[in-house]
């Protein structure tokens, strides 16, 4: 059988630390925060969101929120969208100088609350209002939309459709004939919701004594007390769902509670370091042969007195909120002499870690190679030329001309050897008088 729930399963808090939790996307920073998504959270008041004075799009639609309240120091505030809560009337919203759109979808504002959408008028930036869903568009079809229309001549969109010039003139003549209507309509509105009201606390004090048992055909007419309702039923299911998720992680802890946890390993069997990066911190290694550069991209906001930092002469270990980054370097490093600075704009850490043997590169200009000189000059190397120049299409490299060193009629070949001393070699049938043709 269901039973009533405590006020606290259908409250939860808007507090600081859930908005910092909600701005991931600004690194938990309040003061420059611009948008904030505080739907679905069962919130029922408005807090500490005037804290965050560069607001300017606050989604708070889907929670019980019955008053507009603690907003009046948002003058950037663009959007506020309050669909799907309690609100019963309009009002503090004077102090949000820039709002441009109000979405107040399926809430409550009733015929005897309507008047109050006059508290906009300060507000002259809003161009766009929602009042969809709410009793007011119900129960009054011929003259809700003109009366606020009338009332708001700001407005340019009117429940997601444009207000025409025309349509505006001949709703501010009506304007009066509207206003008597609605207070005609005011008693009507007054007696309904009391009716509502009581029809449903009789229906829970019948749930409660065990009359009525709720199952999934049971209906109620739509009022704040059953959406109040509904949350805390939901709310009580999410609980009894995180009990039973607890209470199974603990039996799972149990079972396993006579192990010992497991230690991370930082070395393998053999002594050699373990590169690990458990934090996913995107990092880059440099090497200029004098020393070693290792960067590490940290988060930008995370506290240098948290980072620890071990250099070591084959490996370095950064340690920072229960995570670590270990590289194997790539040469050994004086660990003595090794320096580390962070970055106050990015948040990098660079380790700068000078090596035990640096590998230096001469710089100065290198001598020329002295070429070697032709066969009869002075220093020369008998039997050393320089090759021709190869003619164009040639595909021989590197030969040796060796048409001068066989003597030509008349002494030529460019500095060659007498025929006398060729004799010799040519064998004793050598006839001077011959013409020896040159080698081609």
């Amino acid at each position: 059988m269901p039973r009533a729930l405590p006020a606290r399963c259908c409250r939860q808090p808007l507090t600081e630390e859930l908005i910092r939790r909600k701005a991931e996307h600004n690194e938990g920073m309040l003061s420059t925060l611009e948008e904030i998504a505080l739907h679905q959270l069962d919130i029922d008041k408005i807090e500490c969101l005037n804290n965050c004075r560069c607001l300017k799009i606050v989604y708070l639609q889907s929670n019980v929120i019955s008053k507009i309240e603690n907003l009046h120091r948002l003058k950037q505030l663009d959007y506020l969208n309050l669909a799907l809560n309690n609100i019963t009337k309009i009002e503090n919203l004077e102090g949000c100088e820039a709002l441009h759109k109000l979405d107040l979808t399926v809430n409550f504002i009733d015929l005897d609350e309507l008047h109050t959408v006059g508290s906009l008028k300060n507000n002259t930036l809003l161009s766009e209002l929602f009042l969809l869903g709410n009793p007011c568009a119900q129960h009054w079809e011929s003259g809700y939309r003109d009366y606020v229309i009338a009332t708001l001549p700001q407005l340019t969109h009117f429940d997601g459709n444009e207000v025409t010039r025309t349509e505006r003139i001949k709703a501010m003549q009506r304007l009066p004939e509207l206003q008597a209507q609605l207070r005609a309509l005011v008693p009507l509105a007054v007696q309904r919701k009391a009716e509502l009201k009581a029809r449903f606390a009789e229906k829970q004090r019948k749930i409660e004594s065990g009359e009525i048992i709720v199952n999934n055909e049971t209906t109620d007419e739509w009022c704040p007390e059953v959406r109040v309702s509904d949350a805390r039923e939901l709310r009580e299911i999410e609980e009894q769902k995180e009990a039973s998720r607890k209470k199974a992680q603990d039996r799972s802890n149990d079972l396993f509670s006579g192990q010992r946890p497991r230690e991370r390993r930082f070395f393998k069997d053999d002594g050699t370091p373990v590169q690990m990066n458990t934090g996913k911190w995107p990092f880059s290694i440099d090497d200029d042969g004098v020393s070693i550069t290792v960067d590490v991209a940290l988060p930008k906001f995370l506290d240098s007195a948290q980072i620890d930092a071990d250099v070591q002469p084959t490996y370095v270990r950064i340690t920072a909120k229960k995570q670590t980054l270990q590289l194997v370097l790539p040469d050994e490093v004086l660990t003595d002499s090794s320096v580390a600075k962070r970055s106050a704009t990015t948040g990098h850490l660079l380790l700068t870690c000078p090596k035990i043997h640096p590998v230096v590169v001469s710089k100065a200009p290198q001598p020329k190679r002295a070429q070697p000189k032709a066969l009869g000059q002075s220093g020369g190397t008998a039997g050393l030329l320089p090759a021709p120049p190869a003619a164009p299409g040639s595909s021989l490299k590197g030969a040796v001309d060796i048409r001068s060193i066989v003597a030509t009629p008349g002494g030529g070949g460019g500095g060659g050897a007498p025929p006398e001393a060729l004799k010799p070699v040519l064998g004793p049938d050598f006839d001077e008088e011959e013409e020896v043709p040159p080698l081609l």
